[in-house]
């Protein structure tokens, strides 16, 4: 694998092509030999490459092109060769987000924490973080967003917890959201199997994502064939993708104008089925059957399961549906494997180990941050008479997504150990050590570089679609927010793509209520909502709107709840001041005789409770407005800030999973990226044979076992490709559920059906 230096150093040859010595390379690019030795490449005697070599020449090239570089090969009759492809950056404005516009981006990039876009959505964050010029230190010590006598390295260090009080938007994962996203972003063909709604494996070939959209809990995007004339779009649900790949072949036609994403999700409902199914009561019997919206063979087979519903078996008849036929027989095959998978002995996983989790992607991150370190001292050098910036500053400015920061001197020391002509300049703290320590940095541009460098410091295609869909989903969680608006004209200016990326990609959910509860938000007015199995009443002060993996809730601070606590104390409710804690900047608490009795509270061993509360949608049964809300102090301790750690904080109960070989993974998703998925989500892991074969998750489980239930469905949806191996109750509750749908299941059988062997 190539290192961020060998990758710099190419990227570098490249940028200066233009301006070499010999004709051939000004005009046609560098040649191969030439772009293998940069790379660190080593060929065999004929020129020739082995297969090992061969995909790690494939990595760096591509790891070039997801760092930004168009890079173009072409053979001519001096052999085959490499260019840049001349770009229109330098010619657009630079987009520079205030502290304010950062504060909500900030906030709606870590929905992504977690998932296949973690890595993408924090190298978005940081490249805003070191090349906007309002979030240098003298720009945000003069809009005094942050202290202006805190440390310049603490300063920078403070962007990491600089967001809005409430994480509202957690989004659920795919493995191959990075893949659309990409090919989208970049014209590029794919190729994939593809699992229909009947449960039928077929392989799609050569198609271009002409869209992507999120709506009733699911990823889907629009393509069409390239080979075909017609360019007829279909819809594709990202979840029945076995196998994905992404062609180098870029999709010439011109991009659908008309094209409108949010109307393309609003006709998805046209896709739905219906079929029969029948509840398991607590005591084993059978509910009368009732109706249910399918979408398809598989998935319904994996809802009915999770929820303990049976799928009714078809009539004997020809006006059976083929759905319900279908689905009655995916139900019964996911039982047996489930059950099968958990009857058995536990193995013993043996030692379990800590897993370091990887904040970042090696060698393209360590590429970019030298990219976008050389961005910042090329600045800082401009504002101090071309003075070097120092390290211990620059590092600090990384720790934006992480909060840890940047070892860059690292990489500049290789370049200075691995060539003699360095571009750029820093000094070592000691000149005469063995390996020197690098202190500072300054760029040496000269020639066309800064029209070719320094345009890396920008988004990337990918990362501009990967933030505008973001934006998206900002419209609905954070609607009245004005900073939207001032942060998709700053970004039309800047990317003249992003205006046709927004029509295209879309975050459209379909909710119970939705409309009801966002106008409740728009009043300002409290309301009644009836919530759960028994529709119980609730008085609450709507807060926002709060995006949790596949659900929507209404967080809210339940009056209810609140006057319940206070009435078994004997005590009145207290009133609250709004002045007395909703800072009109960060939302924390500022008023020094709440902090006063805070602490006292604490104390004397009492937490001072607090009725935030997120209340799903889909189990609220009607909401009425019921006079004046009331203002009330937003604090981080909600369900989605317990999500946010849930997977580190050890505190927490685990599940232990066991990731099964390839053919066991009925889906057909790579071995490696399931694993990679769970390694994510994981504090501990078992390698067996030097792949990792259980994973240990922690995870927030609430008083009516919503956690618990939530690990259950996790393993029910793989359909056999993790087994739930602890805790032992857990495994028994799944057992317990999977052999009572069974029996229920034989129950429901027509009269005459062959008995299960």
């Amino acid at each position: 694998m190539s290192t961020a230096a060998q990758l710099y150093m190419t990227l570098h040859r490249l940028s200066t092509a233009a301006e070499a010595p010999d004709a051939a390379t000004r005009t046609q690019g560098i040649s191969r030999n030439e772009l293998l030795t940069l790379l660190g490449i080593s060929t065999r005697a004929n020129g020739s490459l082995s297969e090992a070599q061969e995909r790690a020449f494939e990595r760096a090239k591509q790891t070039l092109r997801d760092a930004g570089a168009r890079i173009t090969h072409v053979t001519t009759d001096l052999g085959e060769r490499y260019r840049l492809e001349p770009s229109d950056a330098a010619k657009l404005p630079a987009w520079n987000p205030t502290a304010e516009d950062f504060r909500l981006i900030n906030t709606i990039l870590r929905g992504w924490e977690g998932t296949e876009l973690q890595d993408d959505a924090y190298r978005i964050l940081r490249k805003i973080a070191l090349t906007s010029e309002n979030l240098t230190d003298e720009a945000l010590a003069a809009a005094k967003i942050l202290e202006p006598k805190t440390g310049k390295r603490q300063r920078a260090k403070n962007l990491y917890t600089y967001r809005e009080p409430l994480q509202r938007i957690y989004f659920s994962d795919n493995p191959h959201l990075n893949e659309l996203f990409t090919a989208y972003a970049e014209r590029k063909t794919v190729t994939f199997t593809y699992q229909t709604a009947a449960g039928a494996t077929r392989t799609q070939e050569k198609v271009s994502v002409a869209g992507i959209g999120y709506r009733y809990g699911t990823w889907y995007f629009v393509g069409y064939y390239t080979e075909s004339s017609e360019r007829k779009e279909y819809t594709f649900r990202a979840s029945r993708i076995q196998k994905l790949t992404m062609l180098s072949r870029i999709d010439s036609t011109p991009i659908n104008a008309t094209f409108n994403a949010k109307n393309w999700l609003e006709d998805i409902k046209g896709y739905e089925e219906s079929l029969i199914v029948a509840e398991v009561n607590a005591d084993s019997t059978l509910s009368e059957p009732f109706t249910v919206p399918s979408y398809g063979t598989i998935d319904s087979a994996v809802a009915a399961t999770s929820y303990s519903c049976v799928i009714e078996p078809p009539e004997e008849s020809e006006d059976a549906s083929t759905r319900q036929r279908d689905s009655y027989a995916a139900q019964q095959q996911l039982l047996r494997t489930l059950t099968d998978l958990h009857s058995g002995t536990v193995e013993d996983p043996g030692t379990w180990a800590d897993i370091n989790q990887r904040n970042r992607n090696n060698s393209l991150d360590d590429l970019v941050d030298l990219l976008l370190g050389l961005h910042r001292a090329d600045r800082w050098a401009s504002a101090h008479d071309e003075a070097p910036m120092p390290l211990n500053q620059l590092n600090a400015l990384y720790s934006v997504d992480t909060e840890k920061n940047r070892a860059l001197g690292k990489t500049i020391a290789e370049i200075f150990a691995q060539v003699d002509t360095v571009p750029f300049e820093s000094d070592p703290k000691d000149p005469d050590a063995l390996k020197p320590t690098y202190i500072n940095l300054l760029p040496d541009f000269g020639g066309a570089t800064p029209n070719t460098l320094l345009n890396y410091a920008r988004l990337t295609d990918t990362e501009l679609a990967i933030l505008v869909f973001t934006l998206s989903a900002a419209d609905i969680l954070h609607p009245a927010d004005a900073r939207l608006g001032s942060i998709r004209a700053a970004l039309a200016a800047a990317y003249p793509n992003a205006p046709i990326y927004t029509q295209h990609l879309c975050f459209a959910p379909e909710e119970p209520l939705l409309q009801e509860a966002t106008a409740a938000l728009s009043s300002g007015n409290a309301v009644t909502i009836g919530y759960g199995e028994r529709a119980a009443d609730r008085l609450v002060d709507p807060y926002a709107l709060v995006l949790h993996r596949d659900h929507m809730y209404l967080h809210a601070w339940c009056r209810t709840a609140e006057e319940r606590y206070y009435a078994a104390r004997g005590e009145e409710v207290p009133e609250y001041v709004p002045e007395a804690f909703a800072h009109p900047t960060t939302g924390e608490a500022e008023n020094s005789e709440v902090a006063d009795s805070e602490a006292a509270d604490n104390e004397a061993g009492e937490k001072t409770p607090t009725f935030w509360r997120n209340f799903r949608l889909t189990r609220i049964n009607h909401i009425h407005e019921a006079g004046a809300g009331r203002a009330h102090p937003v604090t981080g301790d909600t369900v989605p800030h317990w999500h946010a750690q849930q997977h580190s904080t050890q505190t927490n109960p685990f599940a232990e999973l066991r990731i099964h070989p390839t053919e066991h993974i009925p889906s057909g998703e790579p071995l490696d990226t399931l694993t990679a998925t769970y390694m994510r989500r994981s504090t501990h892991h078992v390698k067996k044979a030097s792949r990792t074969q259980y994973v240990r998750i922690h995870y927030y489980n609430n008083a009516h076992g919503a956690g618990d239930k939530n690990i259950l469905d996790t393993v029910i949806a793989h359909r056999g490709a993790l087994e739930l191996v602890g805790p032992a109750h857990l495994r028994a509750a799944l057992l317990d559920q999977l052999q009572t749908l069974k029996a229920s299941s034989r129950r429901c059988a027509p009269a005459g059906a062959p008995a299960e062997k």
